[in-house]
């Protein structure tokens, strides 16, 4: 089916159907992790099984005037804005280490963990990569970095929110 991965779940008040991204190359479901219970309890997602392609396709055939934009790795509410530059203005810069996760090597310096995400892989400047952000440590400043974020050891089957 269109979708890449889905099982029930329940919680006290009603189903709940969790849904990876149709696309794994567009996915940013990663968000969802900072919702609190009561916004997740009303989110809906009606196109979130979907790949990109049929969405285009779907677009053109309804001849929506954004079915042949051009794709962004941006963030839309901050249209031509770059990220890190709306995220320096905001909450400013604060260096700190990256340190890989397995050794407790450090290996770099980031401007501040808020400008990475977990999973992120682009914009860290480390050599000897792929590097891919594991986890961050808020209160130390510290991104921890990982080669092995994919692998088959590493397999993710549950998440917490809240």
């Amino acid at each position: 089916g269109i979708l890449a991965d889905e099982f029930n779940a329940y919680n006290t008040t009603h189903p709940v159907r969790l849904v990876m991204s149709g696309d794994a190359h567009k996915d940013q479901t990663y968000f969802l992790a900072h919702l609190s219970q009561t916004q997740l309890a009303s989110l809906s997602f009606p196109i979130g099984g979907l790949p990109k392609s049929e969405i285009r396709t779907i677009a053109a055939a309804a001849m929506l005037p954004n079915a042949d934009r051009k794709d962004s790795q941006g963030i839309c509410f901050l249209g031509k804005v770059k990220f890190n530059e709306f995220v320096a203005e905001h909450l400013g810069e604060r260096p700190g280490a990256i340190v890989e996760l397995e050794s407790g090597e450090r290996l770099g310096t980031h401007k501040g963990f808020w400008f990475h995400t977990i999973g992120q892989r682009s914009g860290l400047r480390l050599s000897g990569g792929p590097w891919y952000v594991a986890a961050k440590d808020t209160d130390g400043n510290v991104v921890y970095v990982t080669k092995d974020y994919y692998s088959v050891d590493k397999e993710r089957n549950t998440f917490r929110v809240g």
